[in-house]
């Protein structure tokens, strides 16, 4: 029974380990989009050969249109060196996500700025 309490805690300070350090790096869905219409959100996931939490691919929507690209952090800033997209007209959705350049992270927020360095909008951590 102690055996089992001890494998028991040890897997529960493994998880609490992994979730917490999965957390303070891009990698993750952001925004309440996902799956949804006309609402932002982009989901950062690393590439094959990608040192974790520092460059990757990214899929989304700005809420009308679909997102895609690359991402790399450095020295802390987010950016999106090569941010595509379509081009479709969608009245009554605000589209700021496609003029994301880079973005700042604050533990579950991220920040998105345009190339001029303005904030754009925010997208809270979804996963």
């Amino acid at each position: 029974m102690k055996r089992l309490a001890a494998l028991a805690g040890s897997l529960l300070l493994a998880l609490t380990i992994s979730s917490c350090g999965a957390a303070t790096g891009p990698v993750g869905t952001w925004g309440d989009g996902y799956n949804t219409d006309k609402k932002p959100y982009l989901e950062l996931a690393l590439g094959q050969e990608q040192d974790a939490n520092k460059a990757g691919f990214l899929t989304g929507s700005d809420g009308c249109n679909r997102l895609s690209g690359q991402w790399m952090m450095v020295d802390g800033e987010l950016t999106f060196p090569q941010l595509g997209g379509t081009q479709m007209a969608c009245e009554g959705t605000d589209t700021w996500l496609s003029k994301a350049a880079s973005g700042t992270l604050d533990g579950d927020v991220l920040t998105v700025k345009d190339a001029t360095g303005a904030t754009l909008g925010t997208l809270d951590r979804r996963n």
